[in-house]
């Protein structure tokens, strides 16, 4: 019962610390950033870190690209481009201990974490006759995250 505690515990953490949905403050900061490349063609970004799962990067910047088509007067949109960039980071990490007989040992272990960066071009329509419709997406992902 105590070990499930802790894992109960250790996972609340560990979604606790996954990137917000918020826009960046730069390209490369975590959060999302969009850009429009020509009328109604947009280029969507999001960026988190360690902590975030890929497919809770991919909802984020699917959210973004429904949020852009609404706030530009747009019903629905199609992903015309995607690519998954995440950046894994490998290293070795050393221990040594020493008991109270002055016995030492070492061991050393292989650690990689991976940052997601998810980006997604899109290209919006007035009408609903696009594949995704931009106000469900919305609604679905908000209500998934629990975002007002």
């Amino acid at each position: 019962m105590k070990n499930l505690f802790i894992i109960l515990i250790a996972t609340l953490l560990c979604v606790a610390c996954a990137t917000p949905y918020k826009a960046a403050s730069t390209p490369t900061s975590n959060g999302y950033f969009d850009t429009m490349l020509q009328a109604r063609v947009y280029d969507i970004t999001f960026n988190a870190n360690e902590e975030t799962e890929i497919k809770r990067a991919q909802d984020f910047a699917l959210l973004r690209a429904a949020e852009v088509c609404l706030e530009n007067g747009y019903q629905s949109f199609s992903v015309v481009n995607s690519s998954n960039n995440s950046e894994t980071e490998t290293g070795v990490v050393t221990n040594t201990n020493t008991n109270n007989n002055n016995y030492s040992f070492s061991y050393s272990y292989l650690v990689s974490e991976t940052k997601p960066r998810v980006s997604i071009l899109i290209q919006c329509s007035l009408t609903k006759d696009l594949f995704f419709d931009a106000t469900s997406i919305s609604t679905n992902l908000r209500k998934k995250y629990k975002l007002k």
